[in-house]
C-alpha cells in the first residue's frame, strides 16, 4: 500500500538516482527510522504490483528500469486499496467526486472512496466546507439530494480546476483524480482529447504550456462529466474579451468536439481555457497596448534592480509570450499552481519583492491584482537575465527539455549556465523537438521529464534550490570528469558529525555546511552584504556648492573612485546612460541611484551617497529635481539586491526619507540606516 511519503520517496529516486540516503532523507525531511518505515511501505507495494524491490547499497540505493518505466508509463496504476491519501488530497478529491457525482452522496460514498473512518470522511467534509466558503460555493446536504454543490457554475468550475492544479503537483494526485472517475464509472478519455488539442494546436499554430496542458486535459475532461448539469455565466467583460479573440474559432471547435453541440458560453469559456495554457505570440493577441505594458515592465525591473539588460530585444519577446496567456488568466480569474512559489521566496525573496513591485504596470492595465503565483513566474523570467553573469565555455555540449514554459526553461538554461561553466547549452527543446536532433548535436540532457536517451539524461526541476544544485554538479562531475564542486563530501563530514555531536536539524546544518563551502568557491555565491555594511562614513559627503548634474554624480562617485571601488571610466559611463536613456535614475521624492553595468569598471561591490543642499537638475529639467544621489557600483546582477531592497523600503517611508534628508552629518545616516537594518532583524 502506497501513501504520500512512499510514493515522494518514489518520485525523488526515478528523478534523481544519484542521490545518496542521506540526500532522501534531508529532502523529505525523514529521520532513520522514518525513512526506513517508508522505503520498507515503497517495496511492498512495488511487489503487491509484482515489481522489484529498490535496494539499499551503502549510502546509496539501486533502482530497477523497469520501476522507472512503470512509474513513467502508468504511475504504477494503483488500485483504491493500494493508496492512503493526506489531508488536503482528501479535501479536494471529496470535492472533485461531489462535482462530477451521478448520483446523491452520502457520507458512506466518501469513506468508500477515501478508504478513511466515518470520524476522518466528516472532519474532511467539514473542512471542505470552510475551504469552498472561500471560493463562492457551498457544499450543501439533505436526506433527499445528499452531498451537493451549490453556488454559481463559473466559481464551482473554478475551484474544480484549483482540485485539478493541485492535485497535479502532488505524488498522489493523478492515482487520486483517476480513482474519481472510475468510482463514477466514467470513461478516461484524456488521451483522445489530448490527441485532438494537438491537432488543434497544430492547425491554429499555438503551443501549449507542458505543464499546463496537463491540467487543461483533466479539467477538460471533468467539464465532459459534468456538461449540461446547470447554465454557466459569465461576466460580460470577459465574454465580450474573450469573443473577440482569434482563437474564439479554436474555442467553438472545441467545444462542438467535447459537447457535440456548440454553446456559445461554452465556447468563450473554453476559449479562456485555450488563452490561458498557450505561449502567447502575436497571431494569438496582437496587441500593441499589451507590447507597451511588456516594455514598462522590463524598464521597471531594470529601474528596481539596477541591473541594465543586454538582450533586451530577446528578453522582450520572450515576456510578450508569458504575458498573453498571463493577461488572460488575471482578467478572467483564472486560477494558477506554482508548485515553487515557496521555493521562490524562500531563496529569491528580494528578487521576487522587486518584480513584484515592478508588475505595477499590469496590475494598472488589468485594473486587477496579480496572485503571487503570477509573480512567481515572472520572476523566474526575470530572474534568468538577472543571473546571467559569466560567458558560456564550449567544452561538453548539453541540451536542456523544458515542458514548463518558456520562462521556466530559461531560468533552468542560466542557472545550468553558471553551474556547469565548461558546458555550452543549446537552446531548450520540447521532447517533440528533442526526437528531431541528431543525439551526435550533445553530449547530456538536462530535463525536467522523466526521458528514455542513449545520452546522460539529468532530471532537474526549473527552479534549483542550493542542496539540488550541489547534487548535481556532484552527478555531473562523476559522470564527464569534470572538477569536482566541493572537496570535502558533505555526506562524510555530516557522517563525522553525527557521530560526536547532537545535531538539533540535519536539514538545517546540512544546508549551512552547503552554503558555506560554496561561498568559499564561488565569488557569485558570497555573502550578500546590508546596506549598512556597504554604506559607511566615508562614503557619505555633503555640499551646498552649486553644482550641474554630471558635477553631481562625479561628487558623489569619487569616495567610490578613491577607495577603488570603480574606476573614472564607470562614473562616466553613469553619465552616458543618462545621456542616452535619459533621466531614469531619478526614483523618485528627489533621489537618484547612477549606476552602469558592472564590466564598465566596478572593482567591487560599493555604495556612496551625496546630499546636495541646493537641488541638481537632471539633464537640467525642473521635473527632476534631484537632492540626494547614491551612487551603486554592483560587481554582478544579484548581490546588491538586497541591501537595494533595504535601501527601497527605508526611501518609500515618508518620515524616515524626510528623516534622512534632514540629516547634517554623515554618522547620523550611517544611525539610520544601522536602526533599519536592526528593525528587520
Amino acid at each position: 500500500m502506497f501513501d504520500h511519503k512512499s510514493l515522494q520517496l518514489l518520485t525523488q529516486m526515478v528523478n534523481y538516482p544519484k542521490l545518496s540516503i542521506p540526500e532522501l532523507r534531508l529532502q523529505l525531511n525523514l529521520s532513520p527510522r522514518q525513512f526506513e518505515y517508508t522505503l520498507n511501505k515503497l517495496n511492498d507495494g512495488l511487489i503487491e504490483l509484482d515489481l522489484p524491490k529498490i535496494e539499499v547499497i551503502e549510502m546509496g540505493f539501486k533502482i530497477d528500469e523497469r520501476v522507472k518505466k512503470h512509474w513513467k508509463n502508468e504511475e504504477l496504476s494503483l488500485g483504491r486499496k493500494q493508496l492512503v491519501f493526506q489531508e488536503n488530497e482528501r479535501l479536494y478529491l471529496i470535492y472533485l467526486y461531489t462535482y462530477i457525482r451521478r448520483e446523491p452522496i452520502s457520507i458512506v460514498h466518501y469513506q468508500s472512496l477515501l478508504q478513511v473512518s466515518r470520524n476522518t470522511a466528516l472532519a474532511d467534509v467539514k473542512k471542505l466546507r470552510a475551504l469552498c466558503q472561500g471560493e463562492g460555493v457551498k457544499l450543501d446536504y439533505n436526506r433527499t439530494d445528499g452531498f451537493k454543490l451549490e453556488g454559481e457554475e463559473r466559481h464551482k468550475r473554478r475551484f474544480a480546476s484549483v482540485c485539478i492544479g493541485t492535485l497535479s503537483q502532488l505524488p498522489m494526485g493523478r492515482p487520486g483524480i483517476k480513482q474519481v472517475m472510475d468510482s463514477w464509472k466514467y470513461e478516461d478519455a484524456s488521451t483522445t482529447i489530448k490527441q485532438q488539442l494537438t491537432d488543434m494546436a497544430h492547425e491554429y499554430q499555438v503551443v501549449f504550456v507542458g505543464n499546463r496542458l496537463d491540467q487543461l486535459i483533466y479539467e477538460l475532461l471533468f467539464l465532459q462529466f459534468r456538461y449540461g448539469r446547470n447554465a454557466l455565466f459569465l461576466p460580460v467583460k470577459q465574454t465580450e474579451l474573450i469573443q473577440q479573440q482569434p482563437l474564439f474559432l479554436m474555442g467553438k471547435k472545441l467545444s462542438a468536439y467535447l459537447f457535440n453541440e456548440v454553446h456559445e458560453m461554452e465556447i468563450v469559456y473554453l476559449t479562456i481555457q485555450l488563452l490561458s495554457a498557450t505561449q502567447g505570440v502575436p497571431h494569438i493577441y496582437p496587441s500593441e497596448e499589451l507590447s507597451y505594458v511588456s516594455d514598462e515592465i522590463i524598464r521597471e525591473v531594470e529601474r528596481l534592480t539596477l541591473v541594465p539588460f543586454k538582450e533586451k530585444p530577446i528578453l522582450q519577446s520572450i515576456l510578450y509570450k508569458h504575458l498573453v496567456p498571463a493577461y488572460f488568466r488575471i482578467m478572467c480569474e483564472v486560477p494558477l499552481s506554482n508548485p515553487l512559489i515557496d521555493t521562490i521566496k524562500a531563496e529569491h525573496d528580494a528578487l521576487f519583492k522587486l518584480v513584484k513591485q515592478a508588475l505595477k504596470p499590469l496590475s494598472d492595465f488589468t485594473g486587477e491584482w496579480i496572485s503571487d503565483e503570477e509573480v512567481g513566474y515572472f520572476t523566474i523570467l526575470f530572474g534568468g537575465h538577472v543571473r546571467r553573469l559569466e560567458p558560456e565555455p564550449k567544452v561538453y555540449r548539453a541540451t536542456i527539455v523544458c515542458p514548463n514554459g518558456i520562462s521556466s526553461s530559461m531560468m533552468l538554461r542560466t542557472q545550468l549556465c553558471q553551474l556547469f561553466p565548461g558546458v555550452h547549452f543549446t537552446e531548450s527543446h520540447s521532447v517533440a523537438e528533442l526526437k528531431q536532433i541528431s543525439p551526435d548535436s550533445y553530449d547530456m540532457i538536462f530535463s525536467t521529464i522523466y526521458l528514455e536517451s542513449s545520452k546522460p539524461v539529468y532530471l532537474t526541476r526549473p527552479l534549483l534550490t542550493v542542496l539540488e544544485e550541489d547534487y548535481l554538479q556532484q552527478a555531473v562531475a562523476a559522470d564527464f570528469d569534470l572538477p569536482v564542486p566541493s572537496a570535502v563530501p558533505i555526506d562524510e563530514l555530516m557522517a563525522t558529525i553525527r557521530k560526536h555531536a547532537t545535531i538539533k536539524s540535519e536539514k538545517a546544518l546540512y544546508t549551512d555546511l552547503t552554503n558555506h563551502l560554496r561561498q568559499m568557491r564561488s565569488i557569485e555565491r558570497s555573502h550578500s552584504p546590508m546596506l549598512s555594511e556597504l554604506l559607511t562614513v566615508d562614503k557619505i559627503r555633503f555640499t551646498d556648492a552649486p553644482l550641474d548634474w554630471k558635477e553631481a554624480i562625479q561628487l558623489a562617485a569619487k569616495p567610490l573612485e578613491e577607495q577603488n571601488y570603480i574606476t573614472p571610466d564607470y562614473t562616466q559611463a553613469m553619465i552616458n546612460r543618462v545621456l542616452e536613456i535619459g533621466a531614469f535614475i531619478h526614483v523618485g521624492k528627489g533621489i537618484a541611484i547612477p549606476h552602469a553595468r558592472p564590466e564598465q569598471g566596478v572593482q567591487k561591490l560599493g555604495m556612496s551617497l551625496l546630499r546636495v543642499k541646493k537641488p541638481v537638475l537632471l539633464l537640467d529639467q525642473p521635473e527632476h529635481a534631484i537632492d540626494m544621489f547614491i551612487c551603486l557600483a554592483a560587481i554582478d546582477n544579484k548581490l546588491h539586491l538586497k541591501a537595494l531592497t533595504e535601501l527601497t523600503s527605508f526611501l518609500v517611508n515618508d518620515d524616515s526619507l524626510n528623516r534622512l534628508k534632514e540629516a547634517t552629518t554623515a554618522d547620523e545616516i550611517i544611525a539610520m540606516m544601522q536602526k533599519k537594518g536592526d528593525d528587520k532583524k
